[in-house]
């Protein structure tokens, strides 16, 4: 690795991370990706629990059942959308970067170091040596400069993420393992950006066509796929993750229409991994030892999103007294069945320099007292929702409830699953989403209050004062330097905190479920889709 101290010899040195530093720093102290760059870990982390006295055996075939996305089933990693296709994009793709099984660490993947020059405003990628398609062919340099630049096409979903951030016409190879990616503003996290399931790494000149038979790096290598029905991957035993994969053989099941019809499956033995579990069912199941429950505590929450740029909730009393109306233990008791955590209206809980002392409090009375200085005492609004999560309906008719001894009166309009993210998602005035699993601030906030960003559906930025907002945000994601990054992502929360337009009620537990000879898995938000790492007890 002794490229990366060679990059970039001038008065605009880099800071260079290395794998070997980022090990070393990683096991010193846990350091996370902050703004400064670092990464820590190397490669997928083994924490998983087994039975005492029992070692990782390869063979055997493993069997995951999920819902089924019908003949819209993809395997190409640009326009991965529903759990299904995201499983089976792991199995054969690997992104750049990844995180660690809490989301708190941003880890090599495919890119084996980074570094940045002064200003965050350009980045090196050092790519894996050993790193292989499946066809042999060695992963190369000019492989990521393809892939990041069909980033830039808007079929891409990673469009969405990089659009304004990747000068794509300037980013360049240099030599066999090295790519220098030029941005438009200085990212100080980039990496942490790079983890997203879209931005999987494709040979250089792949098509749509390519992936009725895709080509990848990952653990996995493609045998048949049909949409809707199943998929078989054969273990690629030329990963440059060793010793993974340990299973000779995936079966992806996706068949079926509903949860039910899942752990009926699971319990019979005809599969034997069912990611992505309902609470009331992980509740019923946890102690009995027919399965194993896994819980992972969840960065990810649940949101209202007021819209705080026209409408009713314009008024920033309003929004604060909706906020002060929810009972937020209450709600995650009853819509997560008690598998989850309280949020207090922000973003990226699991992150560096998030704002923990913020607290929202239950206070219906002050609640009422805002909406008559507003002038909207016994306001009445709808509020659409839909059966998108499990706890969407749930938790909007609690909300409705709660919201009486605040002053307001809510009609919860329950429609259709299919058409709750249509074409008016993002002008409602009022509506439900969640958050996002990433390891900084800088990706949560792109994604969710950039002027552009791909769900800033509060419209954050066209506020009054949100030109000064979004240019206060931009400073805080350019910021190299911690204490400086520190102060700008504080002032950046207590702005969303005072002003902001989401109410962020909880977070629910990532909660699956395996068969009794399934080890190798780890709770985790990370790698539960992640299969290389399963092995059976009983191959």
């Amino acid at each position: 690795m002794s490229q990366l101290g060679r990059a970039h010899e001038s008065a605009d040195a880099p800071e260079t991370i290395t794998r070997r530093t980022a090990i070393r720093r990683a096991v010193g102290g846990g350091l996370a990706l902050g703004s400064a760059g670092t990464l820590a870990g190397c490669g997928i982390q083994q924490t998983v629990a087994t039975v005492k006295g029992e070692r990782p055996r390869r063979g055997g075939t493993l069997r995951a059942g999920m819902n089924s996305g019908g003949g819209l089933e993809t395997q190409d990693p640009s326009i991965l959308l529903n759990d299904v296709d995201i499983l089976r994009g792991n199995l054969l793709f690997d992104t750049l970067f990844g995180l660690d099984a809490a989301a708190r660490t941003t880890l090599p993947q495919l890119a084996a170091g980074a570094e940045h020059n002064r200003d965050a405003s350009l980045w090196i990628l050092h790519l894996q040596e050993g790193a292989v398609w499946h066809d042999g062919r060695p992963l190369a340099a000019e492989d990521v400069v393809y892939t990041i630049n069909t980033w830039s096409q808007t079929s891409s979903y990673a469009n969405q993420y990089v659009a304004g951030l990747i000068d794509f016409k300037r980013v360049r190879g240099r030599g066999c393992l090295v790519v220098e990616v030029p941005l438009l503003k200085p990212v100080a996290a980039l990496p942490s950006i790079l983890t997203e399931y879209n931005m999987a790494v494709v040979q250089e000149g792949a098509t749509s066509r390519s992936f009725t038979r895709p080509i990848g790096t990952g653990p996995f290598k493609f045998e048949s796929f049909t949409p809707g029905q199943q998929s078989v991957y054969l273990a690629n035993r030329d990963y440059w993750q060793h010793p993974y994969p340990y299973v000779d053989k995936i079966i992806v099941n996706s068949s079926f229409t509903d949860d039910t019809a899942r752990l009926d499956a699971l319990l019979s033995g005809a599969i034997d991994v069912m990611p992505i579990v309902p609470p009331i069912a992980a509740k019923e199941y946890r102690h009995g030892g027919e399965v194993q429950v896994l819980d992972a505590p969840s960065p990810v929450p649940m949101v209202f999103t007021m819209r705080i740029d026209e409408g009713p909730f314009a008024d920033v009393r309003v929004r604060q007294a909706l906020r002060l109306s929810a009972d937020r233990q209450a709600l995650v008791q009853d819509a997560f069945v008690g598998f989850g955590q309280v949020d207090n209206d922000l973003q990226g809980s699991n992150c560096p320099y998030f704002a923990s002392d913020l607290k929202r409090e239950y206070d219906p009375e002050k609640a009422r007292f805002l909406l008559r200085a507003a002038g909207r005492e016994g306001m009445s609004f709808v509020l659409p929702t839909a059966d998108v999560e499990p706890d969407y309906v749930q938790a909007a008719t609690l909300l409705a409830e709660q919201a009486i001894a605040g002053g307001f009166n809510i009609k919860v309009l329950d429609g259709p699953a299919a058409n709750y993210f249509g074409n008016d998602y993002a002008t409602r005035p009022i509506g439900q989403d969640q958050g996002l699993l990433a390891s900084s601030l800088a990706m949560n906030y792109l994604t969710f209050f950039s002027p552009g960003g791909p769900y800033n559906t509060t419209h954050w930025g066209a506020q009054p004062g949100g030109a000064r907002a979004s240019a206060l945000l931009t400073e805080a994601i350019g910021a190299v330097e911690p204490v400086r990054a520190e102060q700008l992502w504080r002032e950046v929360q207590l702005e969303q905190f005072n002003t902001g337009g989401q109410l962020a009620w909880g977070s629910n537990d990532t909660l699956d479920m395996l068969g009794p000879a399934v080890r190798g898995i780890a709770p985790g938000l990370s790698n539960i889709l992640k299969l290389q790492t399963a092995w059976l007890a009983r191959a």
